[in-house]
């Protein structure tokens, strides 16, 4: 009595595993010894005979783990219930997703003795099912007290951590697929590799959560646990393969797209099959895994000759190949057991995603680094136009302006008053050439050009010649580059030399550029010693630093002494702005 109360209270503790003992049969006539028989169900039915290792006092739990199949159970020749699966086949009726699945059930005990008679019956309804579900029943086999929460707490160390990663990889999907939809809703779309591989995360997800040997315990519905588990597989298979069929090029993605579609189109008649009732989804992963033993080696084909021709997209691709690979591995079986199936494809899915999180952190820290980088450049660029705007509004100018207009309001008050107009409207375009952020209109630009020569052609009236040579105006560029270059050539060049000389603005239409020349016959320059001068030079500095920053554009200035100099701009076509 004292043994026997102690082993009652220490199954209400903790689950004891039981062992069953005796002989085995597939007819129910001819038995053979059970210890070290190889028991596949894939043989069909499976009779058990023989006796417990321990004494299992009454209203105890006996539970056991069955993978889609069905266990009947008797003690001395005394039936404990009934196996609903060989019911539905003994009355020839189709099996309903409800009755098969992946599940922890139980029977309670009369009162069972180590020497009284226990005999199982075991009912693979499936031709194609586990293999390995009978071994795994004889393999798990508890006693408990009367409650599922002590072998529920057993098997938790085993589950939680995969429970909890799935449903991480489940949130993770859901904020990425929020992120997509709200680019849509802006009009600013993130493209479909995105959603792609939302969709991935987001089955994987839900197959590594169902696929936990507990599930049947946090939920009763075996339709959900059993359809949700292959369902999230399948898809998951299918958008990792969708993914790896974005970052092909030509044919292959053209023979990718093809094949995808064939399976996708046989998944959609399995599953509605199986949802009209014609046939239970789990006898529908056979010709599935027949398509996948196909499909996989075709990508990892497609993949191999992409990586080979391609440089580009190599990391999707070497991912999607070591996926493609894990899913044969699983097919196949590796390293399936009732804690885990596709163990392969877990391990490596959960390898990628670890790297793209690293991946994405590390762009996120890039791009703020970019972030400010981008600031100060900002900030040079405004530097940049205030310098521009000194190095322009130089006050011998303004004075010479001036003292122009003073003369002419005692000559011609007319002439003066136009002089002001214009004086005003060069003013206030400087002014708001300072508050330009972006490129401007090539003609816009050029009208500040005008207004600056018609004040110089007011104080240089017989040696300043203007001529214009314009092929192409519809481009644009940044403010205050070709003005800069007119005025060194009114400056530097043509009032420079004797008798005057002719400044001419050109622009052509290149293949790939527009090009912009501001030339004059003035004095010219030594370019070997035009560093040595000892002048700062900022206009032509800040032109060339705006072109680079504001259209990756480039400028070019050749001059010979009494010949005149030439200045060159080029702006690529598509430029930054």
């Amino acid at each position: 009595m004292t043994v026997v109360l102690g082993s009652h209270q220490a199954v209400l503790s903790k689950p004891t595993q039981l062992r069953f003992a005796g002989e085995y049969s597939r007819d129910g006539e001819s038995w053979l010894p059970l210890d070290g028989a190889e028991l596949s169900s894939w043989e069909g039915e499976l009779y058990l005979r023989g006796h417990f290792d321990l004494d299992i006092p009454e209203g105890l739990r006996i539970s056991w783990y069955r993978n889609h199949i069905g266990v009947s159970m008797a003690v001395n020749g005394e039936n404990m219930g009934y196996d609903i699966i060989a019911m539905y086949s003994q009355e020839g009726e189709p099996l309903t997703p409800d009755v098969c699945g992946s599940l922890w059930d139980y029977q309670l005990s009369p009162g069972i003795a180590q020497e009284d008679m226990v005999e199982f019956h075991l009912y693979d309804p499936h031709r194609y099912g586990n293999g390995r579900a009978c071994q795994e029943f004889l393999d798990n086999l508890y006693v408990s007290g009367n409650t599922s929460i002590v072998l529920e707490g057993y098997l938790k160390p085993y589950s939680t951590p995969l429970q909890g990663l799935g449903l991480g990889l489940i949130i993770v999907a859901l904020l990425v697929l929020g992120a997509a939809l709200a680019s849509v809703l802006m009009h600013t779309p993130l493209g479909v590799a995105l959603w792609n591989d939302a969709f991935l995360c987001l089955f994987a997800g839900g197959f590594v959560y169902l696929d936990t040997v507990n599930i049947s315990f946090i939920s009763e519905l075996v339709v959900f646990n059993t359809y949700g588990k292959l369902l999230c597989g399948m898809l998951a298979v299918y958008f990792g393969q969708l993914c790896l069929c974005e970052a092909f090029t030509g044919r292959r993605r053209t023979l990718a797209n093809a094949a995808l579609l064939a399976s996708a189109l046989l998944d959609c008649v399995l599953v509605g099959l199986s949802f009209a009732g014609g046939v239970v989804l789990y006898d529908g992963l056979f010709p599935w895994r027949l398509s996948q033993l196909v499909l996989c080696p075709l990508l990892m084909g497609c993949a191999v000759a992409e990586l080979r021709r391609n440089g580009k997209n190599h990391q999707t691709l070497i991912s999607g190949l070591l996926l493609m690979a894990a899913v044969l591995l699983d097919l196949t079986g590796l390293g399936a057991s009732m804690y885990s199936h596709g163990s392969c494809s877990k391990l490596v899915f959960l390898l990628l995603f670890t790297s793209q999180i690293i991946t994405a952190v590390k762009h996120i820290v890039l791009d703020h680094r970019g972030s400010l980088r981008a600031g100060q450049l900002e900030k040079e660029l405004e530097d940049s136009r205030i310098c521009s705007m000194l190095s322009q509004m130089q006050p011998h100018f303004l004075y010479n302006v001036l003292n122009s207009i003073y003369q002419l309001c005692e000559v011609d008050p007319k002439t003066a008053q136009d002089a002001i107009e214009k004086f005003s409207d060069y003013l206030r375009s400087n002014m708001a050439s300072l508050e330009q952020k972006e490129l401007i209109p090539f003609e816009e630009e050029y009208s500040h050009v005008k207004t600056y020569l018609s004040l110089e052609q007011i104080r240089f009236p017989a040696t300043l010649r203007i001529s214009e040579d314009f092929q192409v105006t519809n481009f644009k560029v940044p403010p205050l580059t070709v003005q800069v270059l007119v005025e060194n050539a009114v400056k530097h060049g043509v009032t420079k030399k004797r008798g005057g000389g002719t400044v001419t603005v050109a622009t052509r239409e290149l293949p790939d550029c527009w090009q912009i020349t501001v030339s004059d016959t003035g004095k010219g320059f030594d370019p070997a010693h035009y560093e040595e001068d000892g002048k700062a030079h900022f206009g032509l500095r800040n032109v060339r630093e705006r072109l680079r920053l504001m259209a990756d554009g480039t400028l070019t200035v050749t001059s010979s002494p009494g010949q005149g100099t030439t200045a060159e701009i080029r702006i690529p076509k598509g430029g930054k702005r």
